[in-house]
């Protein structure tokens, strides 16, 4: 006693007042920069380099090899981050695109 397989409700055409509604609209998309990768990558940078000089740099009278990397990495850090921004923003200038102004159509009556 199976019970005989129902098809689906066949789905109603799409009404012409739904399709006239629709428009398709062109869209240029533009490439541009993080600036969140560029200022990562700076302070990345600034940690590597910090790291680097405090290892290779022997204990001096009042400073230890941590208190040297603290500072470095502070200092690099917030001039490594600025600069990375600043590639960033030169980088947006020089591959952006400019945008065009619409040009309205001027509908002239027929007189």
């Amino acid at each position: 006693m199976s019970e005989p397989a129902q098809d689906p409700a066949p789905e109603a055409p799409e009404r012409e007042e739904e399709r006239e509604g629709t428009a398709f609209v062109q869209v240029t998309r533009r490439r541009a920069p993080r600036f969140r990768a560029f200022a990562l990558t700076g302070l990345l940078l600034a940690f590597v380099v910090s790291g680097a000089i405090a290892i290779s740099t022997p204990p001096s009278d009042g400073y230890s090899q941590q208190a040297l990397f603290g500072y470095l990495f502070c200092s690099l850090g917030l001039v490594l981050v600025l600069l990375g921004a600043l590639v960033a923003v030169l980088a947006d200038r020089r591959t952006g695109t400019r945008a065009q102004p619409r040009r309205r159509s001027r509908k002239r009556s027929g007189v």
